[in-house]
């Protein structure tokens, strides 16, 4: 008999981050990261053979450790891979509107390449340098509530 591979949920992307990260602490020393990555990629036309660029916009989120990284070392611009799972949601809007969503949870991320200008970069740092983290550092300011 022989055994069929296993199914299972991974994704990795690299692309250009397209927004700020924005930060929300879900308890004290654990941030959720949430960023926009813009994704290209060539195609070529089946009717012709001719070449054009696709680009895509994926919604992700970081949580713990990954997170952490990103709020210290990356910003709107970077060049960054992440490794992560497929998640499917909804969303509803304030005029109670409910609509599908898909995210990409992440569990790592690298810093691939710096934006060319950056006015509010974080300290430079090598992308293969080994980061402590301090989680003590990491607490809600005093009008976020952690459990939110």
């Amino acid at each position: 008999m022989s055994s069929s591979p296993t199914p299972i949920n991974q994704v990795i992307l690299t692309g250009v981050v397209t927004d700020s990260p924005r930060v929300h602490y879900l308890a004290p020393g654990y941030p959720e990261v949430r960023l926009r990555l813009e994704t290209r990629e060539q195609i070529t036309q089946r009717e012709g053979g001719q070449l054009y660029e696709q680009c895509a916009w994926h919604r992700i989120v970081l949580r713990g450790a990954p997170g952490i990284y990103v709020e210290q070392h990356v910003a709107m611009g970077d060049t960054i891979a992440v490794a992560g799972r497929i998640e499917y949601g909804r969303e509803t809007d304030k005029a109670g509107f409910s609509q599908p969503t898909t995210e990409i949870v992440c569990q790592h991320v690298q810093l691939q390449q710096r934006a060319a200008v950056q006015p509010t970069a974080p300290a430079a740092t090598s992308p293969s340098e080994e980061v402590a983290l301090d989680l003590s550092a990491y607490s809600p300011s005093p009008d976020e509530d952690p459990l939110i």
